[in-house]
């Protein structure tokens, strides 16, 4: 009998397009993760409905499962949802792109201008595994607002950044909520050797679910060998740099910093603003911890 081949780690790592798409893919896991960084803002979500998966090309430097859903929160309002788990170059031009693709999308499909019922909200929930210029805490919610009033003029489109590399440097971050748990799910779960007690107490259905379809050795063979794959991707790109760092991003972002401290006339909040490290980093960078990559 052929010896079964030696699996690396515990759970999927879920910044794979594979894991992605095998943990997020089905109603109940999606609905327990949108109601973790949605319910505040909308209620409820009762229903998911998966309208369109799309899955990138087979290349090398193509990544990122996109989820379009139709979702129902417990008063009837419909909601338009698109997740992606990848950030690519120019990447909130694309955000606003993907959305508007959405909302294209749905009026090709019947939509009436003359019935007098407005497009469903729709919005976009982005998961970030590097760091971006603008994306300075875990969780960024966008909208379109008048200039002037600072009110929201327009409440048929949000984007919400989810920025991994912040979860657990801001010194607030924990397991306290339902969000923060998804979001260590979702960042540090490839990296688990099991799960939190509190986890296991406090999660819904669909967390649960997810646990389990995350595990490595329920995987087939065929799973196992595409997963393995994608792994060699992701440390291909630098996954041991802090889940990723793009090297280019990351020397210049390290130049920034060092400036601005070498100045000493701003403000950590400016520092980090700048040059999107974190507080963590920058006083790695104090310290000499942090050596430049060229």
């Amino acid at each position: 009998m052929e010896k079964r081949k030696r699996r690396k780690g515990v759970f999927i790592d879920l910044r794979t397009d594979f894991g992605f798409k095998h943990c997020l893919g089905s109603e109940s896991p999606m609905r327990s993760f949108l109601n973790a960084i949605l319910s505040d803002d909308y209620g409820k979500i009762r229903s998911v409905k998966f309208e369109n998966v799309e899955i990138p090309p087979e290349k090398k430097d193509s990544r990122g499962v996109t989820f379009d859903l139709r979702c129902q929160t417990d008063d009837g309002t419909e909601i338009l949802v698109e997740i992606q788990n990848y950030a690519q170059k120019l990447f909130k031009t694309r955000a606003n792109y993907y959305l508007c693709r959405l909302m294209d999308r749905h009026i090709r499909q019947g939509f009436r201008w003359n019935d007098g019922k407005d497009i469903p909200r729709m919005l976009g929930i982005f998961i970030m595994g590097k760091p971006m210029k603008g994306l300075n805490k875990l969780v960024t919610r966008t909208a379109e607002f008048d200039m002037d009033s600072c009110t929201e003029f327009w409440d048929r489109m949000r984007k919400y950044y989810i920025a991994l590399n912040y979860f657990g440097q801001d010194g607030e971050s924990g397991l306290h909520t339902m969000r923060d748990i998804w979001i260590s799910i979702v960042k540090n779960i490839g990296i688990m050797k099991e799960i939190d007690p509190y986890v296991l107490e406090v999660a819904d259905e669909g967390l649960l679910e997810l646990i389990e379809k995350a595990r490595v050795s329920a995987l087939t063979p065929e799973e196992y060998a595409r997963y393995e794959a994608e792994l060699k991707i992701i440390s291909e790109e630098g996954s041991a740099e802090a889940y990723g760092y793009d090297r280019g991003f990351y020397h210049h972002a390290v130049k920034t910093a060092r400036t601005m401290l070498a100045a000493n006339k701003f403000s950590m909040e400016d520092i980090i603003l700048c040059s999107g490290l974190t507080e963590a980093e920058i006083e790695d960078l104090k310290e000499n911890k942090i050596k430049d990559l060229y």
